[in-house]
């Protein structure tokens, strides 16, 4: 899997979770989706080489 991939994977599960998050139907579920696309989002940025968050995309 290409750098290029994996950047492109973790934001598009970054975004899952997100929606996930939001849709959820209790605060723990929230929470843990949230936790989730906060770390595929930290992956992300870290391949990309960032130093600071970069925005979600949608």
């Amino acid at each position: 899997m290409s750098n290029e991939d994996q950047i492109a994977y973790h934001s598009k599960r970054a975004m899952k979770e997100l929606d996930l998050g939001l849709m959820a139907g209790s605060i723990p579920a929230a929470r843990a989706h949230m936790q989730l696309s906060s770390l595929h989002r930290q992956r992300a940025r870290e391949l990309s080489g960032q130093s600071e968050p970069a925005p979600l995309r949608m």
